[in-house]
C-alpha cells in the first residue's frame, strides 16, 4: 500500500479539522468526516469560523478538502484514515476511557474494509491498541501517533512540531505515516516504534514537561524566600546547561489545562499498577498544587481591598474559554477561601465557564472580547 494523494481524517473537531487543513495544503486531497451535518454542511461551503489561529483562513483558501457525515464514503475515499476523537477521562481511574474508540472501530469492521493504514490520534492510556481489532477486515493495520498540541497554537505545532511518535502496527506502515509527515513538516525529528512504546511515550513526555514547570517554581519559591537571590537569573542559568534546556523553565503559576496534568496522573496510575513506585509523579502533582497555596500566602500578605485576576483561561492568551484546571484560578479560589475579596475580570465567555466551576466565590467584572 503505497501513499497516494488522498487522506481521510474521522473526527475533524478542533484538532481533527486542524489536521486535515494541514494535510490539504501540504498537497493532499482530504475528506473530513464527522457526525454533525450541519457541521459539515459549513465545511463544505466555507462559512465555519474557528478562533483557533489560521484555522478560518485555511479553510477558506482549500481546494481540496471535502467533509461527509458518512464513514462508508470516508474509508473509500482513501487507503490511510486518521482517526481524531476527544479522549475522556475514565471516572476517577486515572486512565482514558477508550469506549468511543471501540465503538468506532466495530463500525469499521461491520463495513469489512480492505487495504487501509488506520492511524488513531487520539490519546490512550497504555495496553490500550492491545485491545484494538479489526477482524472482519484484510489487510489493516492500526498505527498511533499521539499529537502534541496544544489549544491556541494547533496549526502551528502541526506543521513544525517537536517530534513525531509513530507507533507502528507494521514497517510498511510506519514508511507510508513517515513519507506523509515529511510532506507536511519538512525535516522534522521522527521516531517510529511499537504503538506499546507511542503510548508510554505520548504520556511521558507530558509528565516530564509537567516536572520541568513544577521544579522552576520550586526552584523561584526558593530563591524568593532567599534574600540577594534571583529567581530569573537562576533559572537563566540551569536552562543554559544543554541537558537541561531552557523550554518551560519559568517561575510562574503551575501547570494546568486538559492534557498535561492529566496525563501526569494516568502515567502515574499505569506505573503503580505495574507495582513499581510512581512517588516521583506523585510529588509532582502535590507540588503543584502546594505552589498554588505559597502564591496565594504571598498574596494574602499584601492585605488588599481586592484582588484581580485577569485572563484567566489554564494558558495566556487562549482564544477559547477554557478554565479547566487553571492555574490561576487554582491561586484566586486558595485566596477567596480564605475569605479575601477576589474578582474576575474576564470576558464572559471565560466568567460563564467559572461560574459553572465556581459558584458564589467570586465577584466578576466583564472585558470587552476582542473582535
Amino acid at each position: 500500500m503505497l501513499l497516494n494523494h488522498r487522506v481521510t481524517v474521522i473526527g475533524v473537531g478542533r484538532l481533527g479539522l486542524c489536521l486535515s487543513l494541514c494535510l490539504e495544503r501540504a498537497g493532499f486531497e482530504v475528506m473530513g468526516v464527522d457526525i454533525l451535518p450541519d457541521y459539515a454542511r459549513q465545511l463544505n461551503e466555507k462559512t465555519f469560523r474557528s478562533a483557533e489561529p489560521r484555522v478560518t483562513e485555511f479553510l477558506r483558501n482549500s481546494l481540496h478538502f471535502t467533509a461527509t457525515t458518512s464513514l462508508k464514503e470516508g474509508l473509500n475515499f482513501a487507503s490511510l484514515c486518521f482517526i481524531v476523537l476527544p479522549a475522556h477521562p475514565q471516572g476517577d481511574s486515572g486512565s482514558y476511557d477508550p469506549s468511543h474508540l471501540l465503538k468506532l472501530l466495530s463500525e469499521i469492521d461491520a463495513l469489512q474494509v480492505t487495504n487501509k493504514h488506520f492511524v488513531i490520534c487520539t490519546p490512550v492510556s497504555p495496553n490500550t491498541f492491545a485491545t484494538f481489532s479489526l477482524p472482519s477486515c484484510q489487510n489493516v493495520t492500526i498505527n498511533y501517533n499521539p499529537l502534541f498540541v496544544a489549544k491556541g497554537n494547533l496549526i502551528e505545532k502541526i506543521l513544525s512540531p517537536d517530534v513525531i511518535v509513530i507507533g507502528e502496527e507494521s514497517a510498511k506502515a510506519g514508511e507510508t505515516i513517515e513519507r506523509l509527515y515529511r510532506r507536511v513538516c519538512g525535516n522534522v525529528e521522527i521516531v517510529r516504534m511499537s504503538p506499546k512504546s507511542a503510548e508510554i511515550t505520548m504520556l511521558a513526555i507530558n509528565s516530564f514537561i509537567s516536572m520541568k514547570i513544577v521544579f522552576a517554581n520550586l526552584i523561584g519559591e526558593a530563591a524568593d524566600e532567599t534574600a540577594g537571590a534571583d529567581k530569573e537569573a537562576i533559572l537563566r542559568a540551569i536552562g543554559k546547561d544543554q541537558r537541561v534546556g531552557s523550554k518551560y523553565l519559568k517561575a510562574g503559576y503551575g501547570y494546568g489545562g486538559p492534557s498535561i496534568p492529566r496525563d501526569t496522573r494516568v502515567l502515574n496510575h499505569y506505573i503503580s499498577s505495574l507495582g513499581l513506585d510512581a512517588g516521583l509523579l506523585q510529588a509532582v502533582d502535590r507540588t503543584n498544587d502546594s505552589h498554588a497555596e505559597w502564591i496565594a500566602s504571598q498574596l494574602s500578605k499584601q492585605e488588599l481591598e481586592e484582588y484581580i485576576f485577569e485572563d484567566v483561561s489554564y494558558k495566556s492568551n487562549c482564544p477559547y474559554p477554557e478554565t479547566k484546571e487553571s492555574p490561576k484560578l487554582a491561586v484566586a479560589s486558595k485566596l477567596a477561601t480564605r475569605g479575601k475579596k477576589v474578582v474576575i475580570l474576564d470576558t464572559e465567555g471565560v466568567i460563564v465557564k467559572v461560574q459553572q466551576e465556581y459558584p458564589d466565590l467570586f465577584s466578576y467584572s466583564y472585558k470587552e472580547e476582542e473582535p
